[in-house]
């Protein structure tokens, strides 16, 4: 527990003193535009392209090994044409969630920049809740919230056969206004995503995620 609690003290003083890249979008394992405290299975590779708003993003991140994901971004805020940033990520597994009330909790580095989340699965309604901080470049407010849930694959029949919905996750999370999202898991590692960021932009990308 003091090791937990020196970390977040660390967080929470460099939020305070230091710029953060324009992270938007955090792969799989992100909401719409803010993080959560899941981690990557370790040698297991996420890859993901996403639009927001008039921006591009691609995203590499990688199970190094259990509670340590690597990766990097390079991110065009005015689309392709125009110039682009490159920023390294790092994301470590600080706090395992327990049956109980315990969190999983993550302290992630986006370029030389800190944010702290915790990510906990509830019994309500499967939803699953998201708190964390951020540098006000990243998040406006400094405190972000979200939550999630995974809806079950639904089977339509027609008079001519059937077919499967994607298992699908939908997410509602504030930063800076209320975005939403959802997350449409077709198998093989392939998944596609839609948002809505403050009832305004839109975002929308694809991932690909598998081990090596």
């Amino acid at each position: 527990m003091k090791k937990i609690r020196l970390l977040t003290l660390a967080v929470l003083i460099s939020l305070m003193v230091t710029p953060i890249a324009n992270a938007s979008t955090f792969g799989v394992n992100g909401l719409v535009t803010v993080p959560t405290a899941d981690m990557l299975d370790p040698s297991e590779l996420n890859l993901t392209y996403q639009h927001v708003g008039d921006g591009d993003l691609v995203l590499g991140s990688y199970g190094l090994k259990e509670g340590l994901e690597i990766g990097g971004v390079a991110q065009w805020p005015n689309g392709l044409d125009d110039d682009g940033d490159n920023y390294l990520l790092v994301k470590v597994n600080v706090l395992k969630e327990d049956a109980n009330y315990m969190p999983e909790m993550s302290l992630g580095i986006v370029d030389r920049s800190l944010y702290l989340v915790a990510s906990k699965s509830t019994n309500f309604y499967g939803i699953r809740a998201h708190l964390g901080v951020a540098d006000k470049d990243m998040i406006k407010d400094r405190v972000f919230v979200g939550v999630n849930k995974v809806l079950n694959p639904v089977t339509i029949s027609s008079g001519d056969g059937a077919f499967n919905i994607p298992t699908t996750t939908v997410s509602v999370e504030y930063n800076d206004g209320v975005n939403l999202g959802a997350n449409f898991d077709f198998g093989s590692g392939i998944s596609a995503d839609l948002g809505v960021l403050d009832f305004d932009d839109f975002t929308f990308g694809i991932n690909f995620k598998n081990k090596f």
